[in-house]
């Protein structure tokens, strides 16, 4: 059966996310990774309190998600989002289809047990394969760019290691259990699986996520940090 499913917050004992490790925690990153999330978040916060500047050089200085081109594969599925929370399940034959309402995203995946894609074709959102394990939809996705940042994730930057195995498990007419089993050994020392629950609503819309690269948000930032540049120049001729 086809539907709109949306996260919700039901009176549950899970107090993260996080089902794997036990704690509730993120794992700890590798050391290179733990370099790449640091220069990254300094890039993204106060130069008062990084101590970081020239963080507007160019629209490469902000990540996917900022230039709405992606919010990643787990980013896109996962609560919190303030706006565009709704996902699109559709079964047809031979493919197993999830349209996520953030950056509206669509996932077309193959249900014929053909192979992943060879490894230099790689996206943002993966390769996806999916099989059924008894009532168990299960996808396993990778062949992902290096350098996407996981939303939601303490804006990890991921490599191109990243392996998510993902199960969505119909618990009742309206409830459906997701999981998402995360692995990537060049930014956490060890994988990691996430659940949360989302609720069949029937009558939810899914809505234009109206944002697109090099809109004008983006253009005003860099427009802006060429006239500090410009001020910060004629101050020190005087």
């Amino acid at each position: 059966e086809n539907g709109h499913w949306i996260e919700y917050y039901a009176a549950t004992r899970q107090a993260s996310l996080i089902i794997d490790p036990k704690n509730g925690r993120l794992p700890p990153m590798t050391p290179e990774a733990a370099k790449r999330n640091r220069e990254m978040r300094d890039g993204l916060g106060p130069p008062s309190l990084a101590g970081v500047e020239k963080r507007a050089d160019s629209w490469l200085d902000f990540d996917l998600w900022g230039r709405c081109i992606t919010k990643g594969l787990i980013g896109s599925m996962l609560p919190g989002n303030l706006y565009n929370k709704g996902n699109q399940i559709l079964q047809v034959p031979g493919y197993f289809v999830i349209r996520n309402e953030m950056v509206h995203e669509t996932r077309v995946i193959p249900l014929d047990g053909r192979p992943h894609a060879g490894p230099n074709i790689r996206t943002y959102m993966g390769d996806g394969r999916g099989h059924w394990e008894g009532n168990t939809m299960v996808v396993e996705t990778t062949n992902f760019l290096p350098n996407i940042a996981m939303n939601g994730i303490n804006f990890a930057l991921l490599t191109d290691q990243l392996r998510i195995v993902e199960r969505f498990t119909r618990t009742s007419p309206d409830e459906l259990s997701y999981d998402a089993t995360v692995e990537d050994p060049g930014t956490w020392t060890r994988p990691w699986t996430m659940h949360v629950p989302f609720k069949l609503d029937p009558n939810y819309t899914i809505f234009e996520y109206a944002c697109h690269e090099a809109n004008y948000g983006l253009s005003d930032i860099l427009k802006g940090a060429r006239e500090e540049e410009k001020k910060k120049a004629a101050a020190e001729q005087k």
